[in-house]
């Protein structure tokens, strides 16, 4: 009965977080899961995608074309996102055809059809999932996009000219602009540790709201047993005890998810393994060149096995 009470509770508690974020997202259009490492920002983006285009808790069926995605990273341009030339070979003969970037060929499948023009009254929506987007080169990926992909002037009314316009064929639903469909929706998704998170674009920062993904959310929306929350917490709490790291460093529920393979039931993992494994190297890295590395990474091991000698494994339940 006990534990019928618990995953109910567990229930709620990710159902809420879940209609919370995708309330954002139907509001401001853009949004960006902010989180330290192993919060599972990417697996909630997709969550919230399938929330937000099916308006129920149906699972996307895969490769459903209205949920794109992409990965930043820092060799990724403007002709990979929205259009380039790109080589072709025609019976020996070298030249060059102008292809859509994944975004902008994922914009013009958003548009209804209507005598093969644009239609910008699609109520179907469409999510574009950016993964790591502070990882590339925001300003040089987007160009012109930093006006178009703003909330306020989604549609026809946000049209701008990219760099290869003259290049567009008649026809194009793209001929007379480019513009982002007011039915297109774009999550991204960033851990707060990065060195590249200094350097993101502020013009692009002002177009997303930012929504943090806590290890202690992660716990909840993992499914994260008791004993497994326990030890996380109290892990997490020593990291922020030292003074060189902070919250930011903390290590979600990804690490320590275990599921049965057969079941697909959520289990507690062999903890002295996941230590081994997985936890200490991160830590090690965490550490590296401070002074006393060892001996705090000693603390550290010391707060991971206590969370699982606490009497009340459910104190991780607190404040979820």
């Amino acid at each position: 009965m006990q534990r019928q009470i618990e995953e109910e509770i567990l229930k709620n508690n990710q159902n809420a977080m879940l209609n919370e974020i995708t309330s954002l997202l139907a509001a401001n259009h853009n949004i960006i899961l902010t989180g330290a490492p192993g919060t599972g920002k990417t697996f909630l983006a997709k969550q919230v995608a399938a929330k937000l285009i099916l308006g129920n808790d149906d699972k996307l069926p895969d490769n459903d074309r209205r949920l794109g995605f992409v990965q930043f990273h820092p060799s990724y341009d403007y002709t990979d996102f929205v259009e380039g030339l790109r080589p072709k070979n025609e019976n020996g003969h070298v030249g060059f055809d102008l292809k859509n970037g994944i975004f902008k060929q994922f914009c013009k499948d958003a548009l209804s059809k209507s005598d093969d023009k644009s239609d910008d009254k699609s109520d179907e929506k469409f999510v574009f999932i950016i993964d790591e987007i502070n990882r590339g080169e925001i300003s040089k990926i987007f160009g012109e996009l930093f006006f178009a992909i703003d909330r306020g002037y989604r549609g026809e009314k946000g049209k701008v000219q990219t760099q290869y316009a003259n290049l567009i064929q008649d026809g194009d639903k793209f001929k007379d602009g480019f513009f982002v469909p007011k039915n297109v929706y774009i999550i991204g998704t960033m851990n707060d540790i990065d060195r590249s998170v200094e350097s993101f674009d502020f013009a692009m920062r002002r177009r997303f709201v930012f929504r943090e993904i806590t290890a202690d959310d992660s716990a909840t929306n993992m499914g994260l047993l008791g004993p497994t929350k326990a030890r996380m917490k109290w892990l997490n709490n020593a990291i922020e005890d030292i003074e060189e790291l902070n919250a930011a460093y903390h290590i979600g529920g990804s690490y320590f998810r275990k599921e049965d393979e057969q079941s697909k039931v959520v289990i507690e993992p062999n903890y002295d393994k996941l230590w081994t494994l997985k936890i200490a190297p991160l830590l090690k890295e965490y550490l590296r060149g401070m002074p006393n590395a060892d001996a705090k990474l000693e603390k550290l091991k010391k707060a991971y096995d206590d969370g699982g000698r606490q009497p009340d494994n459910n104190a991780a339940h607190d404040g979820q």
